[in-house]
């Protein structure tokens, strides 16, 4: 996350970066503006999230699986090679997920049980449904 609220002037940008070799202060401005807009960008999602009971690991877990054309089911290590969350996370997340019942073992495993599967519930299916418009809305509105 991004905690400024209110970002340096241009003036004092330029005077700080006045001895910082290769540094344009135009091109730093612009980045402290992109980082506030995807900071508060990112706390909406958040908030919006949370209204559906998800946080934002939860949903992006849900949109691993649901976004597979061929598949419906991940392994926890697809899951993971797709997000960028440490392993506990991931588990914990993937737990919580199934005590909600938006997720659970696929019908269908692999000979190979060390690469369980993991689906979404007819009740995860519905929910991840309900929530995907709002987000992309959400994303749709960003002016970075």
């Amino acid at each position: 996350m991004f905690f400024l609220k209110e970002l340096p002037s241009s003036e004092m940008i330029a005077s700080v970066t006045a001895d910082v070799p290769d540094v344009d202060p135009e091109h730093v401005q612009t980045v402290l503006e992109r980082l506030r807009s995807a900071s508060v960008l990112l706390r909406d999602i958040e908030a919006f999230l949370r209204t559906h009971a998800l946080s934002q690991t939860q949903f992006l877990a849900l949109m691993m699986i649901a976004r597979e054309p061929e598949r419906n089911s991940l392994s926890a290590v697809e899951i993971s090679k797709r997000l960028d969350v440490s392993k506990p996370v991931l588990s914990k997340t993937i737990g919580s997920l199934m005590d909600k019942g938006l997720l659970a073992p696929a019908k269908e495993q692999p000979v190979d049980q060390r690469q369980k599967q993991l689906s979404l519930t007819e009740k995860g299916q519905s929910v991840f449904t309900n929530v995907l418009p709002g987000y992309f809305a959400l994303l749709g509105g960003a002016a970075m």
